[in-house]
């Protein structure tokens, strides 16, 4: 399908459009991410940070196609009618990863409805069930049905879900192999087009440089591991070391920025005002409703309400950050931070310790219904070939091919007192 325009990103220059994919980036839900900036409450610490979640959206969406398209160069489909399908559904999960997030913050969370109310399960609803609910069963599942045919979302919130509800929607090929780990690896995994869009899109906005990595080297090395009848992501040997720089990216960007202590103090008033105005606050269970909520919804409420911390969030008055701690200081510090915090309690004075967790990465831990998330394999070209899906290539898997995953593996506590002083 050809593109039919363009649409310019400060970040990847001109993203290719065709007239189909623009229906769907046109619809009422995606242009509701405009209204939500993609870095909450972290435009007070850097000012320049209020891009918003539709611009993340869209690079992701372009980040998609690219990889697809690296990835896939010499496979062989079975038609264009099939290849076209799949990269095109890979493409609308990219898009609509973010489809159901809240406003300003995951601490939003908080007012979110019951599941029972939003999809009959279990449960406090997520920005994740929303999402569901928005391509399952909104005036959005009418549009993807309509450009896409029936069952199309099934597939979409399959791949961004990680559980395989269309197993025939992925195979592909003559051999009828399932593209469905691969294509889950990159839209939620250790190497995702969100990442990889996020950390430099952020980094650009906020005016810093940790964000940065060689993403083009990893994209000129993205290949695919078949094991069985099921294809998977892989990395040429070759840029293990820009693999281990997005890692580090991506780590030392949420030790000083996401976590950043001008954040983590709105981010917990906003927890604190959303666990103490009941209903007014609420989000709606009802997804058509729920197109209302964006960031200026959330700020009306905050403006109307009585709450003082309401009130402090709208003046630009938080509470005072008297401690910052990390984990690697002595137990003598630790000791003082516990004694400041009996002290303020002896005061009367209000006061709350928080605890922020950065970690490099959960690539070992992280689950999908099927278990352990999908592996992804570094591969090593036979000298002797220049295709790294020649015979005498071999492979392994991520984790055994760097040490970085072990030398990482602890967590980054930052403990922090914050007093209303």
């Amino acid at each position: 399908m050809k593109p039919s325009l363009e649409i310019r990103d400060p970040l990847h220059g001109p993203i290719a459009v065709n007239k189909e994919e623009m229906k769907v980036i046109d619809s009422a839900f995606v242009q509701r991410l405009r209204g939500i900036k993609q870095t909450g409450f972290a435009e007070l610490a850097f000012p320049g940070a209020t891009h918003n979640r539709y611009s993340h959206s869209l690079g992701a969406f372009h980040l998609a196609g690219r990889a697809f398209d690296r990835i896939f160069d010499d496979f062989e489909f079975s038609d264009n009618e099939e290849k076209y399908r799949l990269r095109a559904c890979l493409r609308m999960a990219a898009l609509l990863h973010d489809i159901g997030h809240g406003p300003l913050s995951h601490a939003i969370e908080q007012a979110m409805p019951s599941r029972k109310e939003l999809n009959g399960k279990a449960g406090q609803a997520t920005h994740e069930d929303y999402t569901e609910a928005i391509i399952r069963k909104s005036q959005l599942t009418d549009v993807l049905n309509s450009v896409y045919g029936e069952g199309f979302p099934a597939s979409v919130i399959s791949i961004i879900n990680g559980e395989n509800e269309c197993p025939e929607f992925f195979k592909a090929g003559k051999d009828r192999v399932s593209l469905f780990p691969i294509f889950s690896s990159l839209i939620s995994g250790e190497l995702d087009v969100d990442r990889m869009d996020y950390l430099v899109r952020d980094s650009l906005y906020c005016g810093i440089p940790y964000g940065q990595f060689d993403r083009d080297w990893i994209f000129s090395n993205l290949l695919y591991q078949r094991i069985e009848d099921e294809i998977f992501l892989a990395l040429d040997s070759r840029a293990i070391y820009a693999l281990e720089d997005f890692l580090l990216s991506r780590y030392h960007m949420y030790l000083m920025v996401y976590l950043h202590h001008k954040s983590v103090v709105y981010d917990e008033m906003l927890f604190q005002f959303l666990k103490d105005s009941g209903d007014q606050a609420r989000l709606p269970s009802s997804v058509e409703e729920y197109l209302k909520v964006d960031d200026h919804w959330l700020m009306d409420r905050l403006r109307a309400s009585k709450s003082p911390w309401a009130q402090k969030i709208i003046l630009h008055k938080p509470y005072r950050m008297l401690l910052e701690l990390h984990s690697e200081q002595n137990e003598e510090a630790k000791k003082y931070a516990d004694e400041l915090e009996a002290k303020l309690k002896e005061d009367k004075i209000p006061y709350f310790r928080s605890s922020s967790t950065g970690l490099l990465s959960k690539y070992s831990l992280e689950s999908t219904p099927k278990g352990k998330a999908f592996p992804i394999y570094i591969i090593y070209r036979d000298p002797r070939f220049t295709s790294a899906q020649s015979p005498g290539a071999s492979f392994e898997a991520l984790e055994s091919a760097t040490p970085i995953f072990e030398r990482y593996h602890r967590k980054k506590i930052i403990d922090r007192i914050f007093a209303d002083v």
